[in-house]
């Protein structure tokens, strides 16, 4: 099971985790509540995908979908993952569009919020 967890909501910044697999049973079941606590919250964010052992082509889609609405918004999204889902993202090239960081302290300092 893959879930969302709200970790901080301020009038700053947002910061979810998300825990499992990114695969396309698990965005489906966690695209509509990550969307819904990111961008609906119209504040920059930071997810935390350090628990996520596994993001397949799906999930990549779901963080660049989130993070184009986002910036339609004129937010920010920056994301802290460890170094299998870091190395997957960095792979991608996704920087540009998403700051992908070893650290919440680093996550919030790219979406200048620290």
């Amino acid at each position: 099971m893959t879930e969302v967890l709200l970790l901080e909501a301020t009038d700053a910044f947002t910061s979810v985790a998300v825990r499992g697999r990114l695969d396309a049973a698990g965005v489906g079941e966690v695209d509509l509540s990550l969307t819904g606590q990111t961008v609906a919250r119209r504040r920059p964010a930071v997810i935390d995908l350090t628990e996520v052992g596994f993001i397949a082509s799906l999930g990549i889609g779901m963080l660049v979908a989130i993070a184009k609405s986002m910036r339609m918004h004129g937010v920010g999204v920056a994301v802290v993952a460890g170094p299998p889902v870091r190395t997957v993202l960095e792979m991608t090239h996704i920087a540009p569009l998403i700051p992908v960081v070893a650290t919440r302290e680093d996550a919030l300092r790219a979406l200048g919020v620290a």
